[in-house]
């Protein structure tokens, strides 16, 4: 499970950094998941629920750190993601 999650992890990651116009040495996103390995009747279903930050951290023109939200990805990302 620790490898798939890296993979979902890292897709993630590299998308929003690039949409947000950043670069992986440049920005920071995170996220919190919890893997769920059962079902509502007790079957085996492994799945994650993941928080995912819906921007990046860079530091800005003046050496501060800053948060840079995105929009919501379109139905078009979302295809291109999964």
């Amino acid at each position: 499970m620790g490898k798939v999650l890296g993979i979902v992890y890292r897709t993630l990651a590299t998308h929003i950094t690039h949409k947000a116009g950043f670069n992986k040495k440049t920005s920071q996103t995170g996220a919190v998941t919890l893997i769920q390995r059962f079902g509502s009747a007790l079957n085996l279903n492994i799945h994650f629920h993941m928080l995912y930050l819906d921007g990046v951290y860079a530091v800005n023109e003046y050496g501060k750190t800053s948060f840079y939200r995105i929009s919501a990805p379109t139905k078009t990302q979302l295809s291109e993601l999964v």
